[in-house]
C-alpha cells in the first residue's frame, strides 16, 4: 500500500502541485470547466502562469488530474476500510458513504466532478480508463464478492449492478447538488445502501429459487 500522504510530510513540488489542483476546483466550479483560463488557476495558485506547465500539459490535464487525485486518495481509504471485513454488504456500505462524505463535505469539488467533466464524451471516456475504471472495478469486485456468497442475487451479472449501484448514487450526488436546500448529504447513506441491496438481494418470492 502506498504512504499515505497524511502518514510523511509532502514535498515543496507535492504542496505546490496540490495547490494548483485545489485552485483549479475552485475556478472551474465558479466559472465553468469551458469558460476558464489556465491563466484564471495560476491567479489563484498564487504562481506564475509558466509553473502550471511544469505541472500540467495543459488544461484537460488538469481536470484529469483533479478526477484521478480524488479517485485515487478515495480508492486508498476504501481499501483500508473495508481490509478488515469479510462481509459484502458492509464493504458497498463503506464505499457508498465514503462516496458521499468525499462529496458532500466539498461542493465546488462535487460540482466539478459531476457537472464539468460530463460535457464532454471525450473526457468520460478518458477517465473510465483511468481511476474511475479502478473504482468501477472495486465495485465489481463488491458484487461479484456477494454472489459467491449468496449475498446478492445471481441472475444479474455483475457490470449490470455494478451500474445499478454507480448510477444511483452519482444522480444523488448530482440531484444534492443541484437542489435548492441540499441538506447533509449523508443523510441518504443507509436508505440508499438498503434500496440497492435490497434490489440485489437473492429472489426467494418470485419463482422460487434462483438459477
Amino acid at each position: 500500500m502506498p504512504v499515505s500522504e497524511k502518514s510523511r510530510e509532502l514535498t515543496p513540488r507535492e504542496q505546490k502541485r496540490n495547490r494548483i489542483l485545489r485552485a483549479a476546483i475552485e475556478v472551474f466550479a465558479s466559472k465553468g470547466y469551458f469558460a476558464a483560463r489556465m491563466t484564471d488557476v495560476a491567479a489563484a495558485a498564487e504562481v506564475a502562469d509558466g509553473t502550471l506547465y511544469l505541472y500540467f500539459e495543459g488544461k484537460e490535464h488538469l481536470l484529469m488530474s483533479i478526477f484521478d487525485d480524488v479517485l485515487g486518495r478515495f480508492i486508498t481509504r476504501l481499501d483500508a476500510e473495508i481490509s478488515g471485513t469479510q462481509d459484502p454488504i458492509e464493504k458497498l456500505s463503506v464505499m457508498v458513504r465514503l462516496h458521499l462524505e468525499t462529496l458532500g463535505r466539498d461542493h465546488a469539488l462535487a460540482n466539478v466532478l459531476q457537472i464539468e467533466t460530463r460535457h464532454s464524451r471525450r473526457f468520460m471516456s478518458l477517465f473510465t480508463r483511468g481511476k474511475l475504471g479502478e473504482y468501477l472495478n472495486r465495485v465489481r469486485d463488491i458484487i461479484t464478492e456477494g454472489q459467491e456468497l449468496g449475498v446478492f442475487r445471481g441472475d444479474i451479472s455483475p457490470g449490470l449492478a455494478t451500474n445499478l449501484v454507480f448510477g444511483a448514487v452519482d444522480e444523488l450526488v448530482t440531484s444534492w447538488l443541484l437542489a435548492e436546500r441540499p441538506g447533509d448529504l449523508l443523510r441518504h447513506h443507509r436508505p440508499l445502501v438498503r434500496m440497492l441491496t435490497d434490489g440485489i438481494a437473492p429472489c426467494r418470492n418470485h419463482g422460487g429459487e434462483q438459477p
